[in-house]
């Protein structure tokens, strides 16, 4: 019973500190893409930028959310098959900094990719311009559509980390 605490506790620690990392790191680099192509002087203070700062925010925290569950289920394998709290510590490190690198790749990759995509069918239309200048619908259109992008490849995600976890081996029959 006390693994099991301490487990759900290394779990809960690890779940805030990812989620309140996510949130800053996808802050901190939207606002230095987003400075770079505009120059705004306070993008706080535009409505529009928010909705795609929140939009975005929230699409790459959905995708890396994903590895919750394969990090869970690595915790609780390790836990069974690692005696020593350092081992154990170490072990989780190891695939706790994986998980996180491939979380913060992909989602990266689909964002990046969701907007170049979007850009290049609607040629005529500059979002960062449209979003400097306040244009909410322009800012609502790609948060969503970040966001639908989100949840059609997280499962993908998620199977795909999960082939990354330390299953025992199993004993052959023949």
């Amino acid at each position: 019973m006390k693994t099991l605490e301490n487990t759900t506790s290394i779990e809960l620690i690890i779940s805030v500190i990812i989620g309140l990392m996510t949130v800053y790191l996808t802050k901190i680099l939207v606002m230095k893409f987003y400075l770079k192509k505009t120059n705004e002087a306070n993008p706080y203070k535009n409505l529009s930028f928010m909705i795609f700062l929140s939009g975005t925010i929230f699409s790459v925290s959905y995708i890396v959310f994903g590895i919750m569950e394969p990090l869970a289920a690595t915790i609780k394998i390790m836990g069974t098959t690692n005696p020593s709290l350092f081992g154990l510590l170490m072990g989780i490190t190891k695939y706790l900094a994986m998980f996180l690198v491939l979380g913060y790749t992909f989602s990266a990759v689909i964002i990046y990719t969701t907007y170049k995509l979007f850009s290049m069918l609607t040629g005529q239309l500059d979002e960062y311009d449209e979003i400097s200048k306040n244009n909410t619908g322009v800012a609502i259109l790609i948060a969503v559509l970040m966001i639908v992008i989100a949840m059609f490849t997280k499962q993908p995600f998620i199977i795909f980390v999960e082939s990354f976890i330390p299953y025992p081996e199993l004993p052959t029959i023949m």
